[in-house]
């Protein structure tokens, strides 16, 4: 799983809760994750330092927050996924007005 930064969350984004996420499987080549963002959660700060792939299973609008200052907004259409590349550190925050769900795959190798 990505190494949460708690410390850093606690620091500048206290103020938001963090979204429901379980571990649905986990093997020795990936970890997949289940997540539901209600409006305003967040992940809190982490790093990524194994490739992911997120798959969209539902609509909703994604901010993502990264260390330099920047950011991006993500729509999500669902049963679609992408591939990042390690390492990344971020936050993603749900700033739409509906739940958002999707799946993360982590791959170990």
């Amino acid at each position: 799983m990505s190494t949460k930064l708690k410390e850093k969350t606690a620091e500048i984004a206290a103020e938001r809760g963090i979204a429901t996420h379980t571990v649905v499987m986990e093997d020795d080549s990936m970890i997949v994750t289940h997540w539901v963002f209600k409006p305003g959660e967040q992940t809190g700060w982490h790093l990524h330092d194994r490739d992911y792939m997120p798959i969209q299973l539902s609509t909703g609008r994604l901010l993502f927050e990264f260390p330099d200052g920047t950011s991006r907004e993500v729509d999500y259409v669902p049963n679609t996924s992408s591939h990042v590349a390690a390492p990344v550190e971020h936050n993603a925050i749900n700033i739409g007005d509906v739940d958002i769900v999707a799946l993360e795959i982590e791959f170990k190798k």
